[in-house]
Parts: structure tokens; C-alpha cells; sequence
């Protein structure tokens, strides 16, 4: 009883460190902002709370581009259990604050579970929990809360496989499938994918290790497969959309390997503001990559402990994760190196981007490293002591060096104010004294005769460490930013009163043609958040009764969508879009509202629905939109069509939306010669058309929206979303928990056979086949791609990347 209270305590002070770490989201005080939280996060969950409560799935939002199926979209997670409950009891603000807190409580959780697993003491296990949890990796990508749900469940995972080799049971295996199941639901494929990829390889490298039987490796297996069978539901929907979406075939090169790290940004791991950064205004090379994905800092203690469990250990886990701290790092390197071509050719692979996020592996590493050489250092005795004056030394002389080329870097680079100047000085002047304080506990904890001592204060340490790198970084602001209706949308609405669908807004206001600035300096002046629901931008109109018409944040919007809109401004009518939101004046255009942030009335629009008599065939994509772009197209009789009706096409006539819902949109026929409806909302799998309660079939429009033919004498045409890809999915998840409770009512209790060797030690090289196979990739990358190494001394020199 005694050890489990102690466990709980460790598990209250990891929680307790978290909530400190955000205090303001944490105690409800503040709300969230930054970058993708205010831009896709808030409004995705917001649409997701809003149909909730009242009992539904969001299938589909038509406020979002013409319409989007946004639950296939899935990162706002609408079926992953912990944002339902949130969402139940929450306000969105606050559901999504406390969503980050709670789920980077569990990463350190999971992982100090699994060090305890690991045979490890608590200060160990501590030690690794803050590391994780609170890494420059995790911090920073807060803003992603669906990538952080995923990441916050791989340790489990791990642990899983670990209470697996010691106790043999079905269970665990069982549990594991409902965590990757979880994983998927969360909404961030890529995390889960390489989360996964790391646990299976874990598994198999221990599995051989520990001489188990076929038992071990079926359970192993159970997991991928019926996890992904429990969430079908989300991902059939999603696998239909990414074939529809900007991404159907896969990204090209030159996007799968954008973003990826910089060589000269492994100076980042000792001094991590050394080349700027966001949240501080400082960051000036967006061009290879935001601040976020190229954040790998996990501490500076870390690296003192994860020596000490390299030169002290010789167990299989200090291999395995050496080995993968090593391959998440070489990994992220990206285009840098030759090998990250193969992962291009792996099936599905090629839909993923941002090499960095291999650096989830480095951060999960570096967490366990640093709890096994916390251990090691409270074990060994005083003659087998770490001396850790050689390894200070040595990451101090790589700092400052790393410093001393920046600034010659610095001084040419283009930053032309003295603010931002004294601001960076400021900030790396900060990582000089962390790094030299840090390492000087460190060889102290490495080497003195009192190192348990020493020892005890080392979480403490860490987290300040961490915490004086990133605790500013994820702001936060009054709810009332999101909450209170901004002067634009109040405007539209009063415009609009007595009207019943939703009016559509064009927002025109972006970095390029206004003073905002949504991607840098937000500690020190947070204006530009406070007025981006001004902008209705994006997703934002939708939070106020409006909706918008581009294509937003996410990369699985419809790339016929992103076809249709580089026809603006001619296509601009066909649309539909009423509004038009400008900085800075509208010119000609009849105003609204008429702040610097003005709305503007758009003349021309076409309505929502409206019925035609003519038509034109054109099959061909890109040939239809050069007809709809020329002056023969008369956009307000004609319809370009996909294909031939397969009926008589009346005249066209007057019609009326009597119903305008997210699912379902009632249009009444008012003169009853027949013709083509055409309804501007976006044509997707799942959509269905009952004229007078008959099904008729849904023909393409003008690109990208929706017609059917209205036969003489109808009366009344009904648009439902009722798409095949979830009843698929709902029906596979159905099976998948039929045959996982089938599972675990037959063999729950039960065990698989037990290895016949006990060999716990076995694979404790991998550390050093690991080592020399990342010396060897980074040699083969200088040797063949010595172009793409070059150019960061380049940038160096020349001050254009940092």
C-alpha cells in the first residue's frame, strides 16, 4: 500500500507540474489561442460541441467552404471519448484548455509507468514523465491538440508490450488495441502511424530478447489490426475524403520533405532560442520550416542522464531506445539524408509531410533515457561513478560554438528593428545561463559521491529547465475574444435580418494586406489574435451565423475546391458569396461596416439556389473551368454539368430554400415547368436528392457543386447527406467490438506460453550498432547530398536561414 501511495504522489506531482506549466488554461482563467488553436482548432471543436448537444454527429458543416464533411475530417476527434465528456460539460475555450493539460498529464504518466515497468526507481520515473510531458516537443505543438492526444497514448502502448513480456496475457493485448483504437479516433493519423511503428518494432526487438512464444507476437499484432477495426467508423470516412482532398495521390517530394531539419538546427538541443523564436518575434526563417516542427528540445539534463545511461548500461531497453532516439533524430533530417527516400516508397507513407514529426521518437527516447541514467547514477556505486565533467565540458564548447557562428550569422541577418534585436539577445543570453547551470548540475549529479542526494532535486531541476523555455510560449487570452461576437459578424447579421440561411462571406484580410501578424511575437503583443474573429477568416465565420467560401487549415480540403478558387474574382457569383471582408477600405463596393476591418456588400452574387434551363457538357476539369471563366458562360442561365442529364430539361423558374440545415436543405419549386436546380453548396459522396420524395440523381455543377433535374409539375426538392462511408464504418467498428469482447470474455484471464530464456540483457549492443549506423547515414547524407549540408553554412555565413 505504501508503494502504491508513493506511485500516486509521483503521478500527482508530474500532474501538478503540468497545471503549473499552464496555469492560466489550467485553473479555467485563460483561453488558448495560438496559431492553429484560434485558426482550426477552436472552430472545428466548436461545430463539434455544437452538434453534440444536440444529440448529433457533425457529418457535415456548411459553414466551412461551401460545405465540408468535417467528421471525416476528424481532427476535431468527434468520437474519441475524452473530448465527448469535455464538450458535455465544458465550454469549447475551456474544453480545449484543459483537453492540452490533461492529455500531457497523461504523456508523463504513461511514461513514468513505464520506467516503473522498466525496473526503474520514482525519481526516475519522474524525471522521464517531466521530460516527456513537457518537452520543447510537446510544448510547443500544444497548439495541435489532437497530435498531443496521440503522443500522450504511445507510452501506454509501450507499457502494454512491456506488461505483456512479464505477465503473458491476451489482455494486454486486448487493452492495446483499444489505445491505438483511441490513437485514431483523436485525429492525427501521422502521430499514430509512427507512434505505432516505434511500439511494434519495441515489441518485436523484446520479444526476441526474451525468447517468447508465437503467443507474444499474435497479441502484438491484435493491436494494430483490432484497434483499427474498432475505429473504422472514423477512418473509412476519413480514407474516403484524403481520396477526394488535396492529397489523393499522395504528396509530391518537394512537399513530403519540406520542413525538414536543418543540420545547423541540432544546435537547437543546448541552446533552443538560438535562432529565434515564435512566440518571441524572433524567428526569421519560416522559409525552411515553422518554429514549432523544427522544436526538438528536451532539456539539458536529459542529455546528462542519457550519457550516463549509454556508458553505464547494458540492458536491452538503454539499447532499443538508443537506437530510437538516434533514428527519430536521423529521421528528421529529412531530405538531408538519402535513406529518407525509402520512406517516400512505403504504401501510405508518401501522404504524410513534415519529416520533423519523426522527432516524436527522439522525444520519447531522450524521456526514457534520461529516467534509465537518472536510475543508473542512484545505483552505481562510487567507484563505477559517471564522470560528468568531460561531457559538461564538451556540450558547453558546442554551445558556446554554436553561439559564436550564429552571431556572426545574426549580425548580417536582415532583422531591422533594435527591439527584435535586443529581444534575441535577451533570449539567448537566457539559453547561455541555462546551459551552463544546467551542465554544471549535471557533471555534478554525474559525478559526486553524493548522488542520490543530488539526485532528488533533479526533477525539480528539469522542470525549471523546461520551464523556462516554454512556459510563455502557449499564450492565453480572455474567453470573451472567442465568445463575443465581433462588430463584423453583427453587422452581416443585421443586415441580414429575417433571413434564414446562413449568408456566405469571402474574408480577403491576410498578413500580406494588413498590419496582423498570426505567426510570431504573440508574448509580447497579442492584438493581432484579438482581432482575428474580426476577420471572420477561414472557420471563423461560422462561430457567428456566417459562412465562409475557401479553403481553410486543414490539408484534406476537396482539391477541386482549391481548383474553384483560383477562379476568383470571376467565379466569385457562382459561389454565392454575399460579403466580402476587406482591411483597408472596399473600394467601390457599398459598405457595411466600415472599420479598418470593413464588410462589404458583393452585388453580383447568384443565390444559394436557383434554377436553369441551359446547359453544357464538359467532362474534362480543367476544360469546364476555362468555359466558366470565358464570356460565353452565362452564369446566370447556364449550368456546366459532368455529364448528360438523362431527362428532358425544362425551362428553369423561380425556387425558395424553406430549410437550410447542416444535413439536410429543403428547396421549394415555384414555377412547376421543370429545369435544373442548382444549389452552390459543395457536390461530395453521400449527398442525395429526393424530388417529391423520389430519389433523382445528384449531377456535378459548375465544378464543384451540386444539380438535379426537376421534372414538370415537382414541387418540392430535398438535399440529404446520408454518406455510405460511415454506415460502412459504423458497421466495421460493430464487428471489430463484437469480436474484441468475444476476445476478452475467452481469454482475459488467460496466458500464452512463457519463453524458456530468461535473457533481459540481450540486444544491449543496439546502442552501439545504433550509434554507427547514424555516424554511417549522416556520412552517406555529406557524401550525397553534400548540396543540401553546404547550404546551411551558407546561411550561416550569409545570415539567410539561421
Amino acid at each position: 500500500m505504501d508503494e502504491l501511495r508513493c506511485d500516486l504522489g509521483a503521478i500527482g506531482l508530474i500532474g501538478a507540474a503540468v497545471a503549473i506549466f499552464f496555469w492560466p488554461s489550467a485553473s479555467l482563467d485563460g483561453a488558448f489561442f495560438v496559431q492553429d488553436v484560434m485558426v482550426q482548432n477552436y472552430p472545428f471543436r466548436h461545430f463539434f460541441a455544437e452538434a453534440i448537444a444536440k444529440g448529433e454527429l457533425p457529418l457535415w458543416n456548411a459553414s466551412i467552404n461551401c460545405g465540408f464533411p468535417l467528421f471525416a475530417e476528424g481532427q476535431a476527434g468527434p468520437l474519441y471519448p475524452p473530448n465527448i465528456l469535455l464538450a458535455l460539460f465544458l465550454s469549447t475555450w475551456a474544453a480545449l484548455g484543459i483537453n492540452i493539460v490533461l492529455h500531457l498529464w497523461l504523456a508523463g504518466v504513461g511514461i513514468y509507468a513505464l520506467l516503473r515497468a522498466l525496473g526503474t526507481g520514482r525519481v526516475a520515473g519522474l524525471c522521464a514523465g517531466l521530460c516527456y510531458a513537457l518537452s520543447g516537443y510537446m510544448v510547443v505543438r500544444a497548439m495541435s491538440p489532437n497530435f498531443i492526444a496521440v503522443c500522450a497514448w504511445v507510452p501506454v502502448l509501450f507499457l502494454l508490450v512491456e506488461r505483456s513480456l512479464a505477465r503473458r496475457r491476451w489482455s494486454d493485448g486486448l487493452l492495446g488495441a483499444v489505445v491505438f483504437g483511441l490513437q485514431v479516433l483523436a485525429g492525427h493519423p501521422q502521430a499514430a502511424v509512427y507512434g505505432l511503428g516505434a511500439v511494434v518494432a519495441y515489441g518485436l526487438f523484446r520479444g526476441a530478447a526474451h525468447g517468447v512464444g508465437g503467443g507474444f507476437y499474435i497479441a502484438l499484432l491484435a493491436m494494430p489490426v483490432l484497434g483499427a477495426g474498432l475505429a473504422a467508423i472514423q477512418w473509412v470516412a476519413t480514407a474516403e475524403l484524403v481520396g477526394l482532398s488535396n492529397r489523393g495521390g499522395g504528396l509530391p517530394w518537394q512537399q513530403f520533405v519540406a520542413m525538414s531539419l536543418p543540420p545547423e538546427r541540432l544546435a537547437s538541443l543546448l541552446l533552443p532560442n538560438l535562432f529565434g523564436n515564435s512566440a518571441h518575434g524572433t524567428y526569421w526563417s519560416r522559409d525552411l520550416g515553422f518554429f514549432i516542427q523544427l522544436c526538438a528540445y528536451v532539456g539539458i539534463l536529459p542529455l546528462c542522464a542519457a550519457w550516463a545511461a549509454l556508458r553505464e548500461r547494458r540492458d536491452g531497453p538503454t539499447g532499443f531506445f538508443a537506437a530510437l532516439t538516434l533514428a527519430g533524430l536521423v529521421l528528421a533530417l529529412g531530405h538531408y539524408t538519402a535513406i529518407f527516400a525509402l520512406i517516400y516508397d512505403i504504401p501510405g507513407l508518401s501522404f504524410f509531410r513534415i519529416p520533423t514529426r519523426f522527432l516524436l521518437w527522439f522525444a520519447l527516447g531522450m524521456a526514457v533515457l534520461c529516467g534509465l541514467g537518472v536510475d543508473q547514477v542512484l545505483r552505481s556505486d562510487r567507484r563505477r561513478r559517471v564522470s560528468g565533467l568531460g561531457l559538461a565540458l564538451g556540450l558547453g564548447a558546442l554551445g558556446l560554438g554554436a553561439l559564436v557562428a550564429n552571431g556572426v550569422q545574426f549580425w548580417y541577418d536582415p532583422i531591422d528593428t533594435s527591439v527584435l534585436l535586443n529581444r534575441y539577445i535577451y533570449h539567448v543570453r537566457d539559453d547561455v545561463m541555462r546551459l551552463g547551470l544546467v551542465l554544471a548540475f549535471g557533471a555534478w549529479l554525474l559525478s559526486t559521491s553524493w548522488r542520490k542526494q543530488v539526485a532528488a532535486v533533479a526533477p525539480l531541476v528539469l522542470f525549471l529547465d523546461l520551464y523556462s523555455f516554454g512556459a510563455d510560449y502557449n499564450g492565453t487570452l480572455d474567453p470573451e475574444v472567442y465568445t463575443k461576437w465581433p462588430n463584423t459578424a453583427a453587422a452581416i447579421a443585421a443586415d441580414r435580418s429575417g433571413e434564414t440561411v446562413p449568408p456566405r462571406v469571402l474574408s480577403l484580410v491576410a498578413e500580406q494586406s494588413s498590419p496582423f501578424n498570426w505567426h510570431g511575437g504573440w508574448t509580447y503583443d497579442s492584438e493581432s489574435y484579438r482581432r482575428y474573429p474580426e476577420t471572420l477568416r477561414m472557420y471563423t465565420g461560422g462561430l457567428y451565423g456566417v459562412a465562409n467560401t475557401l479553403p481553410g487549415w486543414s490539408p484534406l480540403h476537396l482539391y477541386r475546391h482549391s481548383e474553384f478558387t483560383k477562379g476568383y474574382p470571376s467565379f466569385i457569383p457562382l459561389a454565392g458569396i454575399e460579403y466580402l471582408v476587406r482591411y483597408g477600405g472596399g473600394g467601390n463596393l457599398e459598405p457595411v461596416y466600415g472599420e479598418d476591418i470593413g464588410v462589404y456588400r458583393y452585388p453580383d452574387a447568384l443565390p444559394r439556389a436557383y434554377m436553369v434551363g441551359q446547359y453544357k457538357v464538359e467532362a474534362d476539369p480543367d476544360l469546364c473551368l476555362r468555359y466558366m471563366a470565358s464570356r460565353r458562360f452565362d452564369k446566370r442561365a447556364e449550368v456546366v454539368l459532368e455529364r448528360e442529364p438523362k431527362a428532358v430539361i425544362g425551362p428553369g423558374g423561380t425556387v425558395r430554400i424553406t430549410r437550410y440545415d447542416n444535413e439536410e436543405v429543403a428547396i421549394a419549386i415555384g414555377d412547376k415547368e421543370g429545369g435544373l436546380l442548382v444549389l452552390s453548396d459543395t457536390f461530395y459522396p453521400g449527398w442525395r436528392a429526393y424530388v417529391d420524395g423520389v430519389e433523382q440523381a445528384i449531377l456535378r455543377a459548375n465544378h464543384v457543386f451540386r444539380a438535379v433535374v426537376v421534372p414538370s409539375g415537382a414541387a418540392e426538392v430535398v438535399f440529404a447527406f446520408e454518406p455510405a462511408s460511415f454506415r460502412y464504418g459504423l458497421l466495421g467498428s460493430g464487428l471489430a467490438a463484437l469480436l474484441w469482447c468475444g476476445l476478452a470474455l475467452t481469454t482475459w484471464r488467460k496466458t500464452y506460453i512463457r519463453g524458456d530464456r530468461s535473457v533481459a540483457a540481450r540486444g544491449a549492443s543496439l546502442k552501439t550498432w545504433a550509434i554507427q549506423a547514424a555516424l554511417i547515414a549522416i556520412l552517406h547524407a555529406l557524401t550525397t547530398q553534400t548540396a543540401a549540408w553546404m547550404a546551411w553554412i551558407e546561411r550561416i555565413r550569409m545570415g539567410l536561414g539561421g
